[in-house]
């Protein structure tokens, strides 16, 4: 048994490997590939001055600010600020192609990624294999209680019989 789950294991990992780490490299270059053509810096000015956070709180502040989208609409609205801005001051805030902010893109490395997710399944392939031993042991050691018992039952009344 255990020789025919190494050879399932030794037989599947390196295509599921493959499989994992090259779908999850295409997604990452799709994604990047995406940000690249639709997200965008722009530089945007503060008009109004950081609201004002309560005392010992951590929330981020927040300002209003123009900017120009990049299909030339003028945009506002309220972005993050940090700690001294004001009024007048220029930022840089990231928008997509309609002038709308975003996050700023992830800094990705699609080949760690594709490396992290094909060890990740050839371990969830690995684990599969161990709990599929381990049920097959199980039920072998089950089915050996039972003809064990089987066994003793024919045989125990025969040891059990007073002999004088």
């Amino acid at each position: 048994m255990i020789f025919i789950l190494v050879m399932v294991f030794l037989a599947g990992a390196p295509g599921l490997g493959w499989w994992a780490g090259r779908s999850s490299y295409l997604s990452d270059v799709r994604a990047e590939e995406w940000e690249r053509t639709h997200v965008f810096a722009v530089t945007a000015q503060l008009v109004g001055e950081p609201a004002s956070t309560p005392a010992g709180t951590v929330a981020p502040r927040a300002a209003t600010a123009h900017w120009t989208a990049p299909d030339g609409t003028p945009r506002s609205g309220l972005v993050p600020v940090e700690p001294g801005s004001r009024s007048g001051d220029t930022i840089r805030v990231w928008v997509d192609d309609r002038g709308r902010l975003r996050g700023q893109p992830m800094d990705r490395d699609p080949m760690a990624q594709a490396l992290m997710a094909a060890a990740a399944a050839v371990l969830c392939l690995a684990g599969a294999v161990a709990g599929l031993r381990k049920i097959g042991l199980g039920l072998l050691d089950r089915h050996r209680a039972r003809a064990w018992q089987r066994e003793w039952l024919a045989v125990g009344p025969l040891w059990s019989k007073d002999r004088r």
